[in-house]
């Protein structure tokens, strides 16, 4: 008798219709690990006063979550010429050395809009449209500067560890190279490659 009542009580328990649920293999080689990207990237520097430039440069970036990066860059470009040195002529007001133009700095990076980008039919990207913040410093005109950048940009994730980018940033410091003290706002427009590792 107790055993008539608890086979019962276990078919009671078993649902009317169970579902056609087949679980997949799941190769834990494929899951992504790689949270560090290294890269490099070139462009062209607006630099204020000083002409445009061509940039090159690289980076290192730390992905915190899906979300969430740290970035550290390191630039290069030259400054041209001021107004007043091609009207003027035999004037120079910087030195060939001092028209270096270097820049490091430390980001914080938010993906506004991580999503895919379709080639074609069967080919699909994932990208990230992303936006950027931080601070470091600028060597330019015989001093180094506290600078601060921002910008935005999109990442488009080539292959499982291969990504390109194309970026632009503003980045600002004080000057007073050409008389009074002012914020010298230089725009960078740059693309590059990433290796994810």
């Amino acid at each position: 008798m107790t055993i008539s009542c608890l086979s019962f009580a276990q078919e009671g328990e078993r649902p009317l219709i169970e579902p056609d649920v087949q679980p997949r293999p799941v190769d834990e080689a494929l899951i992504d690990t790689e949270n560090f990207e290294i890269g490099a990237f070139t462009g062209t520097l607006n630099i204020e006063d000083f002409e445009s430039s061509f940039l090159w440069g690289g980076k290192l970036t730390y992905h915190l979550s899906e979300r969430f990066f740290f970035e550290a860059n390191v630039g290069f470009a030259e400054g041209g010429e001021t107004s007043f040195e091609k009207l003027a002529g035999n004037v120079q007001v910087l030195s060939d050395d001092e028209r270096d133009y270097r820049f490091y700095n430390v980001n914080i990076g938010f993906n506004l809009m991580p999503g895919e980008a379709f080639l074609t039919e069967n080919y699909a990207f994932n990208t990230n449209f992303f936006v950027i913040a931080g601070a470091g410093a600028t060597e330019f005109a015989g001093d180094t500067r506290f600078t601060a950048n921002a910008g935005f940009g999109y990442q488009v994730l080539l292959t499982d560890s291969i990504a390109m980018q194309l970026s632009v940033r503003e980045h600002l410091y004080r000057i007073d190279v050409l008389g009074e003290e002012k914020t010298s706002m230089n725009t960078e427009v740059s693309a590059g490659l990433s290796v994810f590792f």
